[in-house]
């Protein structure tokens, strides 16, 4: 066995490919039943259940720059509206596509300000990408309000599986997904979700249960996004429970607490889901509350999903790996920089060479 298995095997990681019936995977139709059993196991014991009944989403443009970035780019501020038979809610957005290409593969941003990619949107619209920049309060507020705000309002507020804003954040990317796919000129085949920390979380919700994501790119997404619970230094389910945090997940998750290694799940699952497209985490070597670590074996243990459908995961050599180091051949990629806990322009250089180097 060799030495990265061995430590994934000291994590004691509910297994992926066992179903609940206790019967192995031996295919690529086993682990479609299999699946299904891990979003029910998330949705019931981790984030919550989205909307159980039918919403309509619709969009304007409110305000348009023909001229964005000296000419560079067109842009756009779109008030996208979600009705229900129950309630109503709406949002902006700011989309901005580069005038060089036709049909642009797209970064969809859940981002921590208004300002484009958290100010370094130029840039990326250098490298042909186009943006979707969502300031993920104005979907849900980031506080504790009781889920009586934002896409709170479609939350059936029970103190068991209702949905956490997590969930939220996701569900509203994948709304403004909805509208992008009908209305915009864009490459559907590469859209991307991405985000930092708390965001990052959301972008692996995001991409494991919409697969219309081709990527999905976690930076320092820690306890509750790519980082495995079992074993886990740094932050933990006792620090989520803060009076902000706690509303980020469902009320069941918190039976957990101090009984991490007694959950039906780890964070394995929910990249599981993300198979076989493609998965992107990102750590800092001084971020210890995220705890880089666990990041990086989280990678190693859905290896064997890519596997199941004849795709390379994480392609590594058998060893922790060092600020510096940049796995990008698989199709899970990883890098690990030197420092603390942030989105750098050195992540987002790296996260596009990879979408650069597998077209996606």
């Amino acid at each position: 066995m060799s030495f990265l298995q061995k430590e994934l095997e000291n994590r004691d990681l509910p297994n992926l490919l066992q179903l609940q019936t206790g019967e192995m995977i031996t295919g690529r139709d086993d682990w479609e039943q299999r699946r299904i059993e891990l979003k029910e196991i998330l949705s019931r014991e981790f984030i919550g259940y989205p909307p159980r009944f039918e919403t309509v989403t619709d969009g304007a443009c409110l305000l348009e720059d023909g001229n964005a970035y000296g000419g560079k780019a067109d842009m756009k501020t779109i008030q996208l509206t979600i009705k229900s038979s129950y309630s109503v809610m709406s949002f902006p957005f700011t989309l901005v596509l580069p005038k060089k290409r036709k049909e642009p593969p797209l970064f969809l941003y859940l981002s921590f300000s208004a300002a484009i990619a958290d100010g370094i949107g130029e840039e990326i619209i250098d490298h042909g990408y186009a943006i979707a920049n969502i300031y993920y309060q104005d979907m849900a507020p980031d506080y504790y309000d009781g889920h009586h705000n934002g896409l709170g309002r479609f939350a059936s507020r029970n103190s068991f599986d209702s949905w956490g804003k997590l969930r939220m954040w996701a569900w509203g990317a994948s709304r403004i997904l909805d509208y992008l796919l009908f209305h915009e000129e864009i490459d559907a085949a590469r859209v991307a979700v991405m985000g930092h920390s708390r965001l990052g979380k959301a972008a692996l919700v995001a991409g494991a249960f919409d697969e219309r994501f081709g990527l999905t790119a976690a930076n320092e997404s820690g306890a509750g996004g790519a980082a495995l619970f079992r074993g886990k230094t740094g932050e933990r389910i006792r620090n989520l429970y803060g009076e902000g945090s706690r509303l980020w997940f469902c009320s069941n998750f918190f039976q957990y607490m101090e009984k991490e290694n007694q959950m039906p799940f780890d964070q394995h699952f929910l990249t599981a889901l993300i198979a076989p497209r493609n998965l992107y985490i990102a750590s800092a070597k001084q971020d210890l509350w995220s705890d880089p670590t666990s990041e990086f074996l989280n990678a190693i243990a859905v290896n064997k999903i890519y596997q199941i459908y004849g795709k390379q995961g994480i392609e590594t050599a058998d060893a922790y790996p060092k600020a510096g180091d940049v796995y990008h051949k698989g199709n899970i990629g990883y890098h690990l920089r030197e420092g603390t806990h942030d989105l750098t322009r050195y992540d987002w250089h790296r996260i596009m060479e990879y979408r650069k180097l597998h077209d996606i």
